[in-house]
């Protein structure tokens, strides 16, 4: 059984995917439910013998149970039978699928367990991606990625409960991105353990803590495969880092909404906290959130989740795929390569996984299909993420070094001096005839643009004066008058350039101003 601690090893996990057939020799792993040894898939997840008889008891005889202790029991191998609610409450979240069991099948204690693997190897006749028959690498491979999750999120070793207060975020000087591959124990005290609520909306230090906190499970997810693909390098781990942070962050605050939620209008974040389809001025005012980012998480990757209604396991395996990115800026070749071949076994194990349970084709493939089409709105998302931090960086207040680190072209530049901020208020500026100087990504605007010469205008015709008339400075008889009133009107209609628009002035650099 695998060894449930805060800080773990992934040696023990090693997966060389290059080597087939070398993943037997991983053991057999645990059950998703009370952490026992498993006894293989059952019912969709990596189930123990007790775990499975328990909810197969419980399904075909339609009991209901009822907690004495707010429905917050411990479920492990000690002590799952002491609350029966709590236990089948858990055997439904980790995925675990009712429709699974078939009465005229499933008959207790009627079948062994080799006759029924062999009916199903007989009877099966389902096609995969990669493979002609069902193979277990792909339980074993499964069971790793949903440890994977319960370890990123705090895991069952996470005794502490999360502080009802504002999460604070304790920033070292020294802490880089890279010094969360090498430093495990930087960001212990951080990783608080992840869960999910809809009582109360975040604050703008909860959402900064959210961030930062799927940005050490993203670590976490990192690490673990990095392992399976041999890749020791931490400059490409940050790459990937950089890349994947994203997507990785997206993908969870919507799955997880869509799992605990069915309120239409909010986001849950990690920490407990929420965000509403319109956000509040105090989280509009960090930028992080523009773009109409919230709607559009809502209807272009919550609501399709909702309606394919994801399980536990699947939604570990999404989150691989998400995190296991060959594409990612500044990887080896080599590296590429042993990314995309536990992409492959991923992908492979994401459809081993509905055809466990599911025996039509159609409705498999088509499953299949619908869950790889949250890819593209996701990496859509994405960008926009991005797009927000890079925006808050200019016109927001301060933010988290490392997330400006993670989307900073320059990562020397990490937080906006007090004179640059001013610059950037538009409240502060003043005209001036110099040119300003753009940002060095805009600097390819300024070719083949001709600049802009002084505007040619006619200069006015005023009415002919008597030199010999007297003029007073404020009063005014009849005929002087008017041809004051003439000469006032002639002058107004003149252009006056202004003091900032000089020959040297491009269009470009007159809308930046």
């Amino acid at each position: 059984m695998f060894e449930q601690t805060t800080t773990t090893s992934y040696t023990s996990y090693s997966i060389p995917i290059a080597r087939e057939g070398s993943i037997m020799d991983l053991c057999d792993g645990v059950c998703m439910v009370c952490g026992d040894r498993s006894a293989g898939k059952h019912y969709g997840v990596m189930a123990c013998y007790g775990c499975k008889g328990f909810f197969r008891r419980t399904i075909r005889s339609g009991q209901n149970y009822s907690c004495r202790f707010q429905q917050k029991c411990s479920i492990d191998k000690d002590q799952r039978n002491a609350c029966r609610f709590c236990r089948f409450q858990r055997c439904l979240n980790v995925g675990m699928e009712p429709d699974a069991i078939r009465p005229d099948r499933d008959i207790i204690g009627k079948q062994k367990n080799p006759r029924r693997k062999k009916l199903k190897r007989e009877d099966s006749s389902l096609p995969s991606p990669g493979s002609d028959s069902p193979s277990p690498h792909e339980d074993v491979l499964v069971t790793f990625l949903v440890d994977v999750e319960l370890q990123s999120m705090g895991g069952p070793a996470a005794r502490t409960p999360l502080p009802i207060g504002i999460q604070r975020i304790k920033s070292e000087p020294d802490m880089d991105i890279s010094s969360l591959f090498s430093n495990r124990y930087a960001y212990e005290n951080e990783a608080y353990e992840m869960g999910y609520s809809v009582d109360r909306v975040a604050t703008v230090e909860q959402l900064a803590s959210a961030l930062r906190r799927y940005l050490f499970a993203t670590v976490h997810w990192i690490e673990a495969l990095s392992s399976l693909a041999q890749i020791e390098n931490v400059a490409e781990k940050v790459s990937i880092l950089k890349s994947v942070f994203a997507p990785y962050t997206i993908l969870c605050q919507a799955a997880r909404t869509a799992q605990f939620s069915r309120d239409m209008d909010l986001i849950c974040l990690c920490n407990r906290t929420t965000i509403p389809r319109q956000p509040p001025r105090h989280l509009l005012e960090t930028n992080l959130l523009s773009n109409n980012l919230v709607p559009r998480m809502l209807d272009d990757l919550v609501a399709p989740m909702r309606k394919l209604s994801l399980s536990e396991a699947e939604i570990v395996v999404l989150s691989a795929l998400v995190v296991l990115d060959p594409d990612s800026p500044g990887l080896s070749e080599t590296s590429s390569n042993s990314l995309s071949q536990v992409r492959d076994r991923v992908q492979n194990a994401l459809f081993q996984l509905i055809r466990e349970n599911s025996s039509a084709l159609q409705h498999v493939t088509s499953r299949f299909g619908n869950i790889l089409l949250l890819l593209p709105p996701l990496a859509k998302l994405s960008s926009l993420v991005g797009e927000n931090v890079q925006f808050a960086r200019m016109f927001g207040g301060s933010l988290d070094p490392l997330l400006v680190e993670l989307f900073a072209d320059n990562t020397s530049e990490v937080i906006p001096s007090p004179s640059t901020r001013e610059r950037m208020d538009v409240s502060t500026q003043t005209y001036s005839s110099t040119s300003p100087s753009l940002p060095s990504d805009l600097s390819e605007i300024h070719e083949d643009v001709p600049a802009c010469t002084e505007p040619t205008r006619p200069a006015p015709v005023l009415p002919t004066v008597n030199p010999q008339m007297s003029y007073h400075p404020f009063y005014f008889s009849g005929q002087q008058f008017q041809m004051q009133q003439a000469v006032s009107y002639a002058s107004s209609q003149s252009y006056t350039q202004p003091s900032f628009f000089d020959s040297t002035t491009t269009p470009t650099q007159f809308r930046f101003m």
